[in-house]
């Protein structure tokens, strides 16, 4: 919603409008790169992890991220799931790849 553009379903690729449950855009994805890159470099520039573990620690915050559209996509948006059930889960994932990585 931040940055307006061509929205896309991440299921089915057909537009939807900013901020809809499963939108992806090409600027919110690059946004999610770019905050996942600076969170992990903050850990590295705090000395709370090497380097190699910030590589984890942003490849999970772009999967994060990537889980909470699919699932917005998959289940919030048939009513299955609430949103914070969504975040629950895609943080969730996002911390399993950091475990499975690390």
């Amino acid at each position: 919603m931040a940055f307006p553009g061509r929205t896309v379903l991440l299921t089915s690729w057909k537009p939807v409008g900013p901020g809809m449950d499963g939108g992806v855009s090409l600027r919110g994805t690059l946004a999610a790169i770019v905050a996942a890159a600076i969170i992990a470099s903050a850990a590295v520039l705090m000395r709370l992890v090497s380097i190699e573990y910030a590589v984890a620690i942003g490849a999970a915050g772009i999967l994060g991220s990537l889980v909470d559209s699919l699932l917005g996509a998959l289940m919030e948006r048939r009513g299955l799931l609430s949103n914070d059930v969504v975040n629950l889960l895609s943080t969730a994932a996002a911390a399993g790849l950091v475990w499975i990585l690390g």
